[in-house]
Protein backbone atom coordinates (compact mmCIF):
# COMPACT_ATOMS: atom_id res chain seq x y z
CA UNK A 1 0.00 0.00 0.00
CA UNK A 2 1.16 3.50 -0.87
CA UNK A 3 0.07 6.42 1.34
CA UNK A 4 0.87 10.02 0.44
CA UNK A 5 0.53 13.00 2.75
CA UNK A 6 0.33 16.77 2.30
CA UNK A 7 1.40 17.84 5.81
CA UNK A 8 -0.18 21.27 5.95
CA UNK A 9 -0.39 23.54 9.01
CA UNK A 10 3.06 23.70 10.62
CA UNK A 11 3.21 27.51 10.67
CA UNK A 12 -0.37 27.82 11.91
CA UNK A 13 0.35 25.29 14.65
CA UNK A 14 3.30 27.38 15.84
CA UNK A 15 1.22 30.57 15.82
CA UNK A 16 -1.66 28.84 17.61
CA UNK A 17 0.70 27.72 20.38
CA UNK A 18 2.65 30.97 20.68
CA UNK A 19 5.84 29.46 19.30
CA UNK A 20 8.30 30.68 16.69
CA UNK A 21 8.05 29.38 13.14
CA UNK A 22 11.17 27.24 13.40
CA UNK A 23 9.54 25.27 16.21
CA UNK A 24 6.57 24.64 13.92
CA UNK A 25 8.74 23.34 11.10
CA UNK A 26 10.74 21.22 13.53
CA UNK A 27 7.53 19.64 14.82
CA UNK A 28 6.43 19.02 11.24
CA UNK A 29 9.63 17.11 10.42
CA UNK A 30 9.44 15.08 13.63
CA UNK A 31 5.80 14.23 12.97
CA UNK A 32 6.71 13.00 9.51
CA UNK A 33 9.40 10.76 11.00
CA UNK A 34 6.74 9.35 13.32
CA UNK A 35 4.39 8.98 10.35
CA UNK A 36 6.97 6.79 8.62
CA UNK A 37 7.30 4.65 11.76
CA UNK A 38 3.52 4.31 12.09
CA UNK A 39 3.26 3.39 8.41
CA UNK A 40 5.67 0.50 8.82
CA UNK A 41 3.83 -0.69 11.93
CA UNK A 42 0.48 -0.52 10.08
CA UNK A 43 1.60 -2.43 7.00
CA UNK A 44 2.17 0.48 4.60
CA UNK A 45 5.21 -0.16 2.42
CA UNK A 46 5.46 3.16 0.52
CA UNK A 47 5.08 6.70 1.83
CA UNK A 48 5.25 9.97 -0.08
CA UNK A 49 5.40 13.31 1.71
CA UNK A 50 5.19 16.76 0.13
CA UNK A 51 7.88 18.70 1.93
CA UNK A 52 7.54 21.93 -0.03
CA UNK A 53 5.92 23.01 -3.28
CA UNK A 54 7.85 24.84 -5.96
CA UNK A 55 5.37 27.71 -5.63
CA UNK A 56 6.14 27.98 -1.90
CA UNK A 57 9.84 28.20 -2.66
CA UNK A 58 9.41 30.93 -5.27
CA UNK A 59 6.84 33.03 -3.39
CA UNK A 60 7.65 32.53 0.28
CA UNK A 61 9.63 35.12 2.22
CA UNK A 62 13.38 34.44 2.05
CA UNK A 63 13.67 34.65 5.84
CA UNK A 64 11.06 31.91 6.19
CA UNK A 65 12.97 29.75 3.71
CA UNK A 66 16.19 30.26 5.65
CA UNK A 67 14.34 29.19 8.82
CA UNK A 68 13.21 26.00 7.10
CA UNK A 69 16.76 25.30 5.91
CA UNK A 70 18.13 25.77 9.43
CA UNK A 71 15.58 23.36 10.86
CA UNK A 72 16.32 20.72 8.21
CA UNK A 73 20.08 21.06 8.72
CA UNK A 74 19.77 20.81 12.51
CA UNK A 75 17.56 17.74 12.24
CA UNK A 76 19.94 16.14 9.73
CA UNK A 77 23.04 16.81 11.82
CA UNK A 78 21.34 15.67 15.01
CA UNK A 79 20.47 12.35 13.40
CA UNK A 80 23.95 12.00 11.91
CA UNK A 81 25.46 12.40 15.39
CA UNK A 82 23.11 9.72 16.76
CA UNK A 83 23.17 7.48 13.71
CA UNK A 84 24.45 4.30 15.38
CA UNK A 85 22.07 4.68 18.32
CA UNK A 86 19.09 5.34 16.01
CA UNK A 87 19.82 2.28 13.87
CA UNK A 88 20.11 0.10 16.96
CA UNK A 89 16.77 1.41 18.23
CA UNK A 90 15.04 1.23 14.85
CA UNK A 91 16.66 -1.62 12.86
CA UNK A 92 13.85 -1.32 10.27
CA UNK A 93 15.68 1.77 8.97
CA UNK A 94 17.97 -0.67 7.16
CA UNK A 95 14.95 -1.71 5.08
CA UNK A 96 13.99 1.85 4.03
CA UNK A 97 14.82 3.38 0.67
CA UNK A 98 14.54 7.15 1.13
CA UNK A 99 14.76 9.53 -1.81
CA UNK A 100 14.12 13.25 -2.29
CA UNK A 101 12.56 14.33 -5.60
CA UNK A 102 11.84 17.74 -7.08
CA UNK A 103 12.94 20.52 -9.42
CA UNK A 104 16.27 21.58 -7.98
CA UNK A 105 17.66 23.91 -10.66
CA UNK A 106 17.08 26.98 -8.48
CA UNK A 107 18.83 25.54 -5.42
CA UNK A 108 22.33 26.63 -4.54
CA UNK A 109 25.09 23.96 -4.69
CA UNK A 110 25.20 23.53 -0.90
CA UNK A 111 21.50 22.64 -0.75
CA UNK A 112 21.80 20.24 -3.67
CA UNK A 113 24.77 18.61 -2.00
CA UNK A 114 22.66 17.99 1.13
CA UNK A 115 19.94 16.37 -0.99
CA UNK A 116 22.55 14.15 -2.65
CA UNK A 117 23.85 13.09 0.77
CA UNK A 118 20.33 12.28 1.99
CA UNK A 119 19.61 10.29 -1.18
CA UNK A 120 22.72 8.16 -0.71
CA UNK A 121 22.14 7.07 2.88
CA UNK A 122 19.08 4.80 3.06
CA UNK A 123 18.92 2.28 0.23
CA UNK A 124 16.88 -0.58 1.66
CA UNK A 125 14.52 -2.68 -0.43
CA UNK A 126 11.44 -3.28 1.74
CA UNK A 127 9.98 0.21 2.32
CA UNK A 128 10.03 3.30 0.11
CA UNK A 129 9.93 6.82 1.53
CA UNK A 130 9.62 9.56 -1.09
CA UNK A 131 9.93 13.23 -0.20
CA UNK A 132 8.87 15.86 -2.72
CA UNK A 133 10.68 19.20 -2.43
CA UNK A 134 10.22 22.09 -4.87
CA UNK A 135 7.57 20.00 -6.60
CA UNK A 136 4.78 21.26 -8.87
CA UNK A 137 2.36 18.99 -10.74
CA UNK A 138 2.16 21.24 -13.80
CA UNK A 139 5.95 21.28 -14.00
CA UNK A 140 6.01 17.49 -13.87
CA UNK A 141 3.57 17.32 -16.80
CA UNK A 142 5.79 19.78 -18.71
CA UNK A 143 8.82 17.62 -17.87
CA UNK A 144 7.06 14.57 -19.32
CA UNK A 145 6.22 16.49 -22.50
CA UNK A 146 9.87 17.51 -22.87
CA UNK A 147 11.14 14.00 -22.13
CA UNK A 148 8.89 12.48 -24.79
CA UNK A 149 9.25 15.23 -27.39
CA UNK A 150 10.10 13.84 -30.78
CA UNK A 151 8.75 10.33 -30.20
CA UNK A 152 6.52 9.18 -33.06
CA UNK A 153 4.27 7.19 -30.73
CA UNK A 154 3.77 7.75 -27.01
CA UNK A 155 2.31 5.06 -24.76
CA UNK A 156 1.06 5.29 -21.19
CA UNK A 157 4.09 3.22 -20.23
CA UNK A 158 6.30 5.99 -21.67
CA UNK A 159 4.46 8.57 -19.54
CA UNK A 160 4.78 6.45 -16.37
CA UNK A 161 8.51 5.92 -16.97
CA UNK A 162 8.97 9.70 -17.13
CA UNK A 163 7.31 10.33 -13.75
CA UNK A 164 9.43 11.23 -10.73
CA UNK A 165 7.51 8.73 -8.62
CA UNK A 166 6.11 5.91 -10.69
CA UNK A 167 3.80 4.20 -8.21
CA UNK A 168 0.26 5.43 -7.56
CA UNK A 169 -0.83 6.35 -4.01
CA UNK A 170 -3.81 4.40 -2.73
CA UNK A 171 -4.47 7.13 -0.16
CA UNK A 172 -3.70 10.85 -0.02
CA UNK A 173 -4.04 12.61 3.35
CA UNK A 174 -4.14 16.39 3.57
CA UNK A 175 -4.15 18.05 6.97
CA UNK A 176 -4.72 21.71 7.78
CA UNK A 177 -8.36 22.19 6.76
CA UNK A 178 -7.88 23.01 3.06
CA UNK A 179 -9.99 20.89 0.70
CA UNK A 180 -7.95 21.11 -2.47
CA UNK A 181 -5.28 19.06 -4.22
CA UNK A 182 -2.92 21.96 -5.08
CA UNK A 183 -1.47 20.07 -8.07
CA UNK A 184 -0.15 17.20 -5.98
CA UNK A 185 0.97 14.33 -8.25
CA UNK A 186 -1.93 14.88 -10.71
CA UNK A 187 -1.25 11.78 -12.80
CA UNK A 188 -0.40 9.38 -9.96
CA UNK A 189 -3.42 10.34 -7.82
CA UNK A 190 -5.98 9.74 -10.56
CA UNK A 191 -7.72 7.01 -8.54
CA UNK A 192 -6.41 7.79 -5.08
CA UNK A 193 -8.78 8.01 -2.14
CA UNK A 194 -8.46 11.48 -0.57
CA UNK A 195 -8.84 12.29 3.13
CA UNK A 196 -9.01 15.96 4.21
CA UNK A 197 -8.51 16.69 7.92
CA UNK A 198 -9.07 19.93 9.81
CA UNK A 199 -6.23 19.05 12.17
CA UNK A 200 -2.92 20.82 11.66
CA UNK A 201 -0.07 18.49 10.75
CA UNK A 202 1.73 18.50 14.15
CA UNK A 203 -1.62 17.51 15.72
CA UNK A 204 -2.01 14.42 13.51
CA UNK A 205 -1.92 11.21 15.56
CA UNK A 206 -1.50 7.51 15.06
CA UNK A 207 -5.19 7.06 15.92
CA UNK A 208 -6.10 9.45 13.07
CA UNK A 209 -4.00 7.30 10.75
CA UNK A 210 -5.65 4.08 11.94
CA UNK A 211 -9.12 5.56 11.35
CA UNK A 212 -8.17 6.61 7.82
CA UNK A 213 -6.88 3.13 6.99
CA UNK A 214 -10.05 1.57 8.41
CA UNK A 215 -12.23 3.94 6.35
CA UNK A 216 -10.16 3.22 3.23
CA UNK A 217 -10.70 -0.53 3.57
CA UNK A 218 -14.47 0.03 3.56
CA UNK A 219 -14.46 2.03 0.33
CA UNK A 220 -15.35 0.47 -2.98
CA UNK A 221 -12.66 1.38 -5.51
CA UNK A 222 -13.79 0.68 -9.07
CA UNK A 223 -10.95 2.50 -10.91
CA UNK A 224 -13.33 3.93 -13.50
CA UNK A 225 -15.07 0.64 -14.26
Amino acid sequence: MHVAVIPDGNRRWAQKNGLDLERGYEMGIRRFAEFVKWSIELGVDEITGWGMSYDNYIRRDREVLESIKRVIMRYYEENQDRKEEIFRTYPELNDINLKVYGFFDDLDPKDRELIDRINSQLNGKKYRVNILVLYNGRMEILKIARDLRGKESISMEDVINSLMIRSYPDIVIRTGGHVRTSGFMPIQTEYSEWFFLDKLWPEFTRDDYVRILEDFRKRNRNFGR
